[in-house]
């Protein structure tokens, strides 16, 4: 491989290069599509991409998810994640924080049951211990329904691991008084 300054001219390395940057761009047209409310052709991109012999990344297939769960198509968000997360890709907690905020917030009531499984699955099956970032998607759920009983049963699950808010944690509470509270007298934090 040779080296040019900072360019590389192997064809080899071009190649990398150019599909880093197609994983780029496909990655944020995803990102965008998901805003627009357009899963489906969020979908679209990551095959298109495929069909270029690119195989997505971790943050493209992550992006896809997100389209998917922040657009209430958890069927679809499913799908996806069986398909790029069963075999192909490894998922990480982000990946699971967002199935999380998605059955949080796919029907007038959290999904609690799909939840469950989600940690059960994220924890058993793949061996990622919740953190701080899955607290704080279960705190959301809870804050968007005002569920003030298993916001208290999170926060004293984060007590026993260890697991202390951030700033994420009080933005996530921050619209409902009652998370507040709960926050303040669990960690005596605050705002």
């Amino acid at each position: 491989m040779a080296f040019c300054g900072a360019q590389c001219v192997s064809s080899p390395c071009q190649a990398a290069a150019s599909e880093g940057q197609v994983r780029a761009e496909t990655t944020r047209r995803i990102k965008q599509l998901g805003r627009q409310g357009k899963p489906r052709e969020a979908v679209a991109e990551l095959a298109n991409m495929a069909k270029l012999g690119i195989q997505p990344d971790t943050l493209a297939a992550t992006a896809l998810l997100d389209a998917c769960c922040r657009n209430g198509k958890m069927e679809m968000a499913r799908s996806v994640f069986a398909e790029l997360f069963d075999g192909l890709l490894a998922p990480d907690e982000v990946v699971f924080a967002v199935m999380l905020r998605g059955y949080g917030a796919a029907s007038e009531r959290p999904q609690w049951n799909e939840i469950s499984s989600t940690l059960q699955q994220m924890e058993q099956q793949h061996g990622i211990q919740p953190s701080i970032v899955t607290y704080n998607a279960l705190l959301e759920c809870c804050t968007k329904h005002n569920d003030g009983e298993r916001a208290g049963e999170i926060m004293g699950r984060m007590l026993v691991a260890g697991v202390q808010p951030d700033d994420f944690t009080l933005e996530a509470v921050r619209p409902r008084r009652s998370m507040r509270s709960l926050l303040k007298r669990n960690f005596n934090v605050t705002f």
